[in-house]
């Protein structure tokens, strides 16, 4: 037993040996090259930074994330158009109560619909200050506040009675509690907004912008809009309405498009003097990303990440394939004494995958620090910071692309040290030396 203990082991004593010995010459060539080492490191870092940057901006934009918890099961609509049958006439930007109703009441494959108002700035006082601040204002559908999970530290929503009866009431932000009235125990309390008396029912939790549709400071019933008179213009087709749907589990986004298409067709047929088009319906990616924009959203990524990948990788690869140009006379030596064609590619590619790791590592420690850093000033901006947002475990964990993206590294690393190495090895020896 005692023999044998020496055959078991030796194998493995061997090759930990052979792979010191390449380590210990992959250091001595970055010793020998800092230079070239240094930009093979960092071309392969901010190769692998980019790529995974852009993932983690586009994750972070469109993943589900509170108050905008269900981004993956919601459809936007466009502001759409109205105009006359007759001649194409008296367009106007907008969707009224009647198109609303006509496209998206009970609609198959839809949970839930809402509608809003863009936000806009507003005067808002206390009436015994003289001290205006302007606020964004965003008026909503009694449903509001089930779309979204806005985070209640005081009062409530408007009730549908509220709504219906269309008081002047609002739900508030914290930030917009604290400068107005120094503190958030307001409910109850009445401020003027756009120098009408508005009476605070609840307050949320500060929203940022980059949280495109739930972010407001103040939120009122759509139902103070005066819709009719934006209708009277465009037989009731036109108005100031947009639209939010949630989707029902397995629903596909092209479902709900042609069955709003077949809707539209169906409406302007009932219509005597004005038609109604909208061609926009957005999924989150889409209305976030690509709104009024005729293009794929997956082929933009796609071709993004192609380029932010590929073509520093093509530049890595050709340095240092001019680098095993440099080493030909090595290479032919090698084989003199005997070194077979197979272990001297090998070994040179253990020696640049060294480099190549460096970089890796480095590539994805820097992303990391930069999104981290750079949180607001890439992810959304205004007055309300990101410092409760987390972007930790899926938003800067991605091992799949992680491995992908070195892989496709290693993969134009590997070609390039064994496309020179195996030119060479297929020449004369002789030749090679004398650099003929």
């Amino acid at each position: 037993m005692t023999e044998s203990l020496p055959c078991v082991q030796a194998p493995r004593h061997q090759f930990c040996h052979s792979m010191a010995e390449l380590l210990l010459q992959a250091f001595n060539l970055i010793r020998q090259n800092p230079f070239y080492a240094t930009i093979s490191i960092i071309g392969t870092a901010v190769t692998i930074a980019f790529v995974m940057v852009v993932v983690m901006i586009y994750d972070f934009r469109t993943m589900d994330m509170a108050p905008e918890s269900d981004r993956s099961d919601m459809m936007y609509t466009g502001s759409g158009m109205t105009y006359r049958k007759q001649d194409h006439t008296n367009q106007n930007s907008g969707m009224g109560r009647k198109a609303f109703e006509a496209l998206f009441s009970e609609l198959p494959g839809v949970k839930e619909v809402t509608w809003y108002r863009g936000v806009s700035k507003t005067p808002c006082n206390l009436s015994a200050s003289n001290e205006i601040f302007n606020y964004f204002v965003r008026p909503v559908a009694d449903n509001w506040f089930k779309f979204f999970d806005y985070e209640f530290i005081a009062g409530r929503p408007f009730t549908q009675e509220e709504y219906d009866a269309r008081r002047c009431v609002s739900v508030i932000t914290e930030r917009m509690a604290l400068q107005l009235f120094g503190t958030t125990d307001v409910v109850g309390k009445e401020y003027q907004s756009n120098f009408f008396p508005t009476k605070v029912v609840g307050v949320v939790k500060d929203v940022n912008a980059i949280f495109q549709t739930a972010y407001a400071d103040a939120f009122v019933p759509f139902s103070l809009e005066n819709e009719d008179y934006y209708a009277t213009w465009t037989g009731g087709l036109g108005g100031i309405r947009l639209g939010l749907l949630k989707l029902l589990p397995d629903t596909r986004p092209a479902e709900v498009r042609t069955e709003v298409q077949h809707r539209q067709d169906r409406l302007n047929s009932s219509t005597a003097e004005y038609a109604f088009e909208m061609n926009e319906l957005y999924t989150h990616t889409e209305y976030t990303f690509f709104r009024g924009k005729d293009i794929s959203a997956p082929l933009v990524y796609s071709m993004l990440l192609m380029v932010l990948l590929i073509v520093p990788a093509i530049n890595i690869s050709g340095m240092t394939n001019a680098r095993m140009q440099e080493r030909v006379t090595e290479i032919a030596v090698r084989k003199a004494y005997g070194a077979s064609r197979i272990s001297i590619m090998v070994r040179l590619f253990l020696e640049n995958l060294f480099t190549v790791f460096l970089g890796g590592i480095l590539g994805y420690l820097f992303s990391c620090v930069l999104v981290w850093l750079g949180r607001v000033w890439l992810f959304g901006s205004g007055e309300v910071e990101l410092s409760d947002i987390s972007l930790d475990g899926g938003l800067l964990l991605h091992p799949a692309l992680f491995v992908l993206v070195f892989g496709v590294c290693v993969v134009f690393n590997l070609l390039s040290v064994l496309i020179p190495v195996w030119m060479v090895t297929h020449r004369n020896i002789a030749t090679t030396i004398k650099g003929e």
